[in-house]
């Protein structure tokens, strides 16, 4: 085991980055260091404090550690330390992370390698923005300059005009370099020298004339076609249910089956997938080889059928695979989400009384 010093913490710029929903891992936590195949762990004044085996750490005092020592930062989040030990194969990798509760085992957590840097993330819980941070989909360049990618013969765009990336194949990433003419999402100017989020199916222009056919610059994306996935109101909330409505609650059946597949995937401790760049990709689509595309396919999926329902094609920063699997799986009356309840006991809605079976 070669020596190395890993930095923990939230910091996106930290060797084991945690994505921690609820704030116990400081920015900079602690430094877990390798010498003489020993373990070494050190609180670098974090706010929450390390523990070993329960005991709370002195701060900036090199802590020897075991393979049979437990590992937390804060009072209860755990650090496995199989994640630190030299791994043959290079290639990407998505692990799982387990942790305790009541003394049964439950892997909340999806673990992130590249060979480099190792990003832990909660499955459900976990921000698009916090993501994108780390996320290493590569960017096509376009402009009148030859050095782009995708070179453009118009004098109304500059050299290095923008970027663009597929992040999933129903989302995209968009930044303007600073171009004289500017660029355009759904005719709304994007502010430049800063990433912009969108679905498939928003319509990017270089100035206002030079419009990109995504299709063309991504062979692989699935454009989102916009649907109302609300049906008709009916004459009252005690109205009985419309064919649309029934129509529109029996698709909820496969939305529920994905939430539940993918739930099972990360529940297997044995399963890791080599992936092929986009760690957003691989959190908001599920546990899937590649990079993400089978819960997607034709647009579909949580993450596609919730994209597909909202009015703008911008994506906010803060959605969560959890987010938008409650606001899918809902009443197709009045939207109140079914919350986690298995979809073949859902007879009614609570709130419009509307009867399902």
């Amino acid at each position: 085991m070669a020596n190395k010093k890993f930095i923990i913490g939230r910091d996106p710029k930290c060797d084991y980055v945690i994505f921690d929903s609820k704030n116990r891992v400081s920015r900079i936590h602690a430094e877990l260091s390798i010498a003489d195949e020993k373990i070494y762990i050190k609180d670098l004044n974090s706010l929450n404090g390390v523990f070993v085996n329960g005991i709370k750490v002195q701060s900036n005092i090199s802590i020897l550690l075991t393979k049979k020592d437990k590992l937390t930062l804060s009072y209860d989040y755990p650090v496995d330390l199989a994640h630190f030990h030299s791994d043959s194969d290079d290639h990407t990798k998505v692990l799982q992370h387990g942790i305790e509760i009541d003394g049964k085992h439950k892997h909340e957590f999806g673990v992130y390698k590249d060979g480099q840097k190792t990003v832990v993330f909660d499955r459900d819980k976990t921000q698009i923005g916090e993501m994108l941070q780390m996320d290493n989909s590569p960017f096509v360049t376009i402009g009148r300059g030859s050095e782009n990618r995708i070179v453009v013969n118009d004098t109304n765009i500059s050299r290095n005009h923008c970027c663009i990336r597929m992040l999933t194949p129903v989302m995209i990433e968009v930044e303007d370099l600073g171009s004289s003419n500017g660029t355009f999402a759904d005719e709304e100017k994007i502010i430049p020298n800063k990433r912009h989020q969108y679905t498939s199916s928003v319509q990017i222009k270089l100035g206002k004339t030079c419009a990109l056919n995504l299709k063309d610059i991504f062979p692989d994306i699935q454009i989102l076609q916009r649907k109302n996935l609300t049906a008709p109101p009916a004459a009252n909330f005690g109205a009985a249910i419309t064919k649309k409505e029934s129509e529109m609650f029996f698709e909820l059946e496969d939305i529920w089956k994905e939430y539940i597949d993918r739930q099972n995937k990360a529940n297997n401790a044995n399963i890791g997938y080599s992936i092929g760049g986009s760690i957003l990709a691989l959190a908001f689509t599920g546990f899937t080889g590649g990079v993400g595309t089978a819960l997607l396919a034709g647009g579909g999926g949580i993450l596609g059928r919730y994209l597909g329902q909202q009015a703008s094609n911008k994506i906010r920063n803060d959605l969560t695979y959890e987010d938008a699997f409650l606001q899918t799986y809902a009443c197709p009356r009045c939207k109140e989400s079914f919350q986690k309840k298995p979809w073949i006991t859902v007879r009614e809605c609570l709130k419009c009384k509307i009867k399902f079976r």
